[in-house]
């Protein structure tokens, strides 16, 4: 029997659903839409306050579904936004006017999450070392805060925590 779609779209449909599903649990979201609204958001603020070499870097390892996302609409400009931590909360905050209730921090960490489970610790930290300072700290708030629910679910589930495990908060 043949198939209606190449499995390349198939996979690209699962992972972006996975994705959705774990941003919509750490960020306690009301739907994948909402998770959906947040991822784009989130990697639109962070896409944009890298520059252009190193967010097409930062792509590389994602699904296809989420590469598309990311790179959806930009405007490539030679120098990146320098954001203040306000700023960035702002760009995200106006990036979800329709998604009432979800704060820009917890849409970050949401998203963090899901780019820690499916890339990778080191992938985070490389992308850490190109963001503006305030940004940089923001986003290493975010994980601190999800490598310290990760060891307390893992002491919780009776294992024992292992720093390598994790590759540490701040890529380490």
């Amino acid at each position: 029997m043949r198939r209606h779609t190449p499995d390349a779209f198939d996979t690209a449909v699962q992972k972006g659903n996975l994705w959705l599903k774990d941003i919509e649990k750490a960020g306690k979201l009301r739907s994948r839409f909402q998770a959906y609204a947040v991822l784009r958001c989130v990697l639109h603020a962070l896409r944009d306050c890298l520059p252009p070499a190193e967010a097409v870097k930062f792509s590389a390892q994602m699904p296809l579904l989420v590469k598309g996302v990311f790179f959806d609409g930009w405007k490539v400009t030679p120098k990146p936004l320098r954001l203040s931590r306000e700023q960035f909360h702002a760009y995200v905050r106006h990036s979800l006017h329709d998604q009432a209730g979800v704060e820009p921090f917890r849409a970050l960490k949401a998203v963090l999450t899901a780019l820690y489970l499916h890339m990778g610790p080191a992938v985070l930290a490389t992308l850490q070392l190109v963001l503006p300072r305030e940004v940089h700290a923001e986003v290493r708030a975010a994980l601190a805060e999800i490598y310290a629910e990760a060891v307390v679910q893992k002491a919780a589930a009776g294992g024992e925590w292992q720093a390598s495990e994790l590759g540490g908060p701040f890529g380490e």
